[in-house]
């Protein structure tokens, strides 16, 4: 278990890695004020114990390739249902992130659709789901910022 010290090192080193996943471990490394050995070894313990699982690429919103429609679905369930309707729902390609929530809704997805003909047909399909109450969908327009 890491020290409480060494925990709020990991977090400054998590944050780096939120703004800029492609800066240089040297330059990670003297933020930090540690050694570059030390930022790998960090890094592999970060991963292999999952707090990273991965690194990405955001694209611009100017970017060509930046064409997909996004939206967020907010799903009441039917009670103890909640596996089965994200089981169908890990199936979806389109269908990137699911969380639970509190409160009314029981689930929150964010899916992406090359159209809006696509989109509506996802919307239906989670809407028509056995186990599912209601739902409540917005189109994402434009993103301001991503961490």
């Amino acid at each position: 278990m890491a020290r409480p010290s060494d925990g709020r090192k990991d977090q400054e080193l998590i944050n780096i890695l939120t703004a800029n996943a492609r800066i240089p471990l040297a330059e990670i490394a003297k933020t930090l004020g540690v050694s570059r050995a030390t930022v790998q070894g960090r890094l592999t313990r970060l991963e292999r114990e999952g707090a990273i699982v991965g690194y990405t690429t955001v694209l611009g919103k100017d970017d060509a390739h930046n064409t997909a429609l996004s939206a967020i679905i907010l799903i009441e369930l039917e009670v103890k249902q909640q596996g089965n309707v994200i089981a169908l729902l890990r199936k979806k390609s389109e269908i990137i992130q699911c969380y639970t929530l509190n409160g009314h809704f029981d689930l929150f997805v964010k899916i992406k659709c090359a159209t809006s003909t696509h989109l509506d047909e996802i919307i239906d399909w989670i809407a028509e789901m056995d186990g599912v109450r209601r739902t409540t969908s917005s189109i994402l327009l434009a993103r301001k910022f991503e961490r």
